[in-house]
């Protein structure tokens, strides 16, 4: 009992505030949207209070208060409010046209469900504005025809009232987050590097970092090839933050004064809200960059030189794993500055290079920047060609919320508008958490009409008592959503919208009523859709998505050391090329269906963590390749022909592993020990050590480091790791 005692419950709610708001944005974005909702509806009423102006107005302003928050700065969240007022035009005229026409309807509502829903994909703008653009077709196609020029005016009223509210007034702090987040985990595993910062400084670093990036269901990111390279960024610091440990700073040795100015720099350039602003940061970092790379190469120099004059094998041998550990560390660190100067540069490009994808900078395989053109094109072709989450959550979206429709023109539904977005609240990807929700889309739809019919029956419906309490409940339905769940948002919207029907006609807690019968039609239209469409759910696809992104990722992986290995004759090097490319098409499809497996599941971490472990590791596979194949160029290939099979054979091993057929009889002992004896036998053999013997090893070394550190991820002779 002790857990309801006023003090106890204020303590919790406290708590739950912290967690959910700890930067107080959505606090901001309710009080904004609680003080300018109201002004739009006022506005409206003055304009033309007998039609409906004012209807418009209000859940205009609701669609851009409420239902969407840009990402970006203050220039790119005002083009993001261009484009949706340009949509709101279109949708509210499309949905005007549709209306009296059952046929058109129900199919222009599959279309724009499809559509609107799958190009949240192609960047986290698009993605937040799909529910306002839904809701300005649904709202004239599922209400009573009226005229299209009282319709526009509403929706011009809202944008002239909301948009310059949403830019000025209480601006977000939050945008951004991914680049603020990854540079507090830059400096902080400097900090770790130099031995100011401890292992739990690094993990609640880079538990903040991988909560924005993963918590939302479409990546972080914009289209733009710039904001696009900071998830590679998020994978490199994942890794190093694993390998940052209590020695980390000792074993990089001289290069650890150059690893932490170049995650200084990286951070000083992420941190920079302003692309004009990154020029001397991109600069410092670029000079950084060059500054480890040279200490990187002499200090390989000097260890291969002294594994090679090593009294023994055993004291070689323990040189060389420390050896390896410190090319991977180094060349990970050095592999995130570069992704981060390159996101930096492409992002200083003219809007104009930007919109046409040209003008990137040259890149490697671990920085690659594609042009935006081209992203857009290859994310639609891949995910619709690799059958992925995201396209079957958007043929079922707009399967459902065009049935949704089709019920509102077969049976006499006297408010369609709530059926439809009955259906939009409560559409999962699969059945059983989509039948989660319609109980908890009835619960609170019910708590709602109950609290709300008290309070009009308490109050009446009278005007100036109900615009003195629109500012309460329109905050409630903006604020209860991102810290309270989902039935509490239910109830929070259902009062909202009992306040406006009796502003625009007063009738009471009846409109209350009505509204859950067609919150309950449209839920169970949901829960039918997503039964026959795809039952199974994101978590089943998400285990072969993996298994199918690990497949392409050790090809590409195998392909890319035989370049190495056996010559970078034309036909490898384009062999290597094309597999790049898969791989990070196959990233985006995986990523997707964790997004998508993460946003279902409504479990402990602890439930979570095998899927999302198995994600890393097959990214961090990807990185792997791309690191080796960033090798200029290969040694001759009379160089070192033992060392060459020692690698040959292991990312065999590896393959072989991930394939599921790992062979448990046969002793494997670390590629660094095999590397160090077969490396050592062969210079005994050749009896030189000359410095054009000791370049020729440098890029087999960067191989054995890379598949070392697949070898402790992936261990060979175990069985095969399970994705579910």
């Amino acid at each position: 009992m002790r857990s309801l005692r006023p003090a106890a419950l204020r303590d919790r709610v406290a708590q739950r505030i912290r967690q959910r708001d700890p930067d107080g944005d959505a606090l901001r974005r309710a009080l904004r949207a609680a003080m300018v909702v109201p002004l739009a509806g006022a506005v409206g009423f003055v304009v033309a209070a007998n039609s409906q102006t004012p209807l418009f107005a209000i859940f205009g302003s609701v669609a851009l208060l409420v239902f969407s928050d840009f990402p970006g700065n203050a220039n790119n969240r005002a083009l993001a409010y261009a484009g949706l007022a340009v949509n709101g035009y279109v949708m509210i005229s499309l949905g005007t046209l549709v209306a009296p026409y059952p046929v058109p309807a129900v199919l222009t509502m599959f279309v724009l469900g499809v559509v609107v829903t799958f190009s949240g994909v192609l960047s986290e703008t698009i993605a937040a504005g799909q529910r306002a653009t839904l809701l300005t077709f649904v709202l004239p196609a599922c209400t009573p025809v009226g005229p299209l020029g009282e319709r526009l005016l509403g929706w011009t009223i809202a944008l002239a009232v909301c948009v310059p509210a949403a830019l000025l007034l209480l601006a977000p702090r939050h945008h951004g987050q991914l680049r603020s987040r990854a540079a507090r985990a830059c400096r902080t595993l400097a900090d770790r590097l130099d031995g100011a910062a401890t292992a739990e400084d690094v993990t609640h670093a880079m538990d903040r970092l991988r909560a924005t990036f993963l918590g939302a269901d479409f990546r972080p990111v914009g289209l733009t090839a710039g904001s696009r390279a900071l998830v590679r960024v998020v994978d490199d610091l994942e890794w190093v933050s694993d390998r940052t440990g209590q020695r980390a700073g000792a074993a990089l040795a001289d290069m650890r004064a150059p690893a932490v100015r170049v995650l200084r720099c990286a951070a000083a350039v992420l941190q920079q809200p302003r692309s004009a602003g990154r020029d001397t940061g991109r600069a410092e970092l670029d000079v950084a960059l060059a500054d480890l790379r040279k200490v990187a190469r002499g200090r390989y120099r000097e260890d291969l030189e002294t594994i090679l004059g090593a009294e023994d094998d055993e004291h070689a041998v323990r040189l060389g794993r420390e050896l390896l550990r410190r090319r991977t560390i180094a060349a990970t660190i050095g592999a995130t500055g570069r992704i981060i100067a390159a996101a930096a540069a492409a992002d200083a490009r003219p809007v104009w290079a930007r919109a046409l994808g040209v003008r990137l900078p040259p890149t490697g395989a671990s920085e690659r920047l594609l042009p935006e053109t081209v992203v857009a094109a290859q994310i639609a072709s891949r995910f619709v060609t690799n059958r992925a989450v995201a396209v079957r959550n958007s043929l079922r979206t707009g399967l459902g919320l065009a049935i949704a429709v089709a019920v509102t023109h077969l049976f006499p539904v006297e408010h369609g508008f709530w059926v439809v977005l009955g259906a939009l609240s409560v559409l999962r990807s699969s059945a059983l958490t989509t039948g989660t929700r319609v109980w908890r889309a009835v619960i609170g739809t019910g708590i709602g009409f109950l609290l709300g019919a008290a309070l009009i029956n308490l109050v009446g419906v009278d005007p100036p008592v109900l615009w003195m309490l629109l500012p309460l409940v329109v905050f409630g339905s903006a604020y209860v959503p991102e810290i309270a769940s989902f039935t509490a948002a239910q109830a929070a919207f259902t009062m909202m919208v009992l306040i406006f029907f009796n502003l625009i006609v007063p009738t009471g807690w009846e409109v209350g009523l009505i509204r859950v019968e067609d919150v309950v039609v449209g839920a169970l239209v949901g829960v039918v859709v997503s039964l026959l469409v795809w039952p199974r759910g994101a978590t089943a696809a998400v285990t072969r998505a993996i298994d199918s992104a690990r497949g392409i990722f050790a090809r590409y992986l195998q392909v890319a050391v035989l370049r190495i290995t056996r010559g970078a004759f034309e036909e490898r090097r384009d062999e290597v090329a094309i597999l790049s490319h898969n791989a990070l098409a196959a990233s985006r499809v995986v990523d997707d269906a964790v997004r998508q497996y993460l946003s279902e599941s409504s479990g402990e971490t602890d439930f979570r963590a095998p899927v999302v472990r198995s994600f890393n590791r097959a990214i961090r596979l990807r990185a792997a390749a791309d690191l080796i194949a960033d090798i200029p160029t290969p040694p001759p290939l009379s160089a070192y022909p033992n060392v060459r099979t020692v690698l040959e054979s292991h990312v065999q091993a590896i393959c072989d592993r991930l394939a599921g057929r790992p062979d448990p009889e046969r002793a494997w002992t670390p590629i660094s020990d095999d590397f160090v004896l077969a490396l050592r036998s062969e210079v005994r053999d050749a009896a030189s050590q000359d410095d054009l013997g000791v370049s020729a090893a440098l890029p087999l070394l960067t191989v054995a480091a890379a598949l070392g550190e697949l070898e402790l991820i992936y261990p060979l002779g175990a069985p095969r790791e399970p994705a579910r």
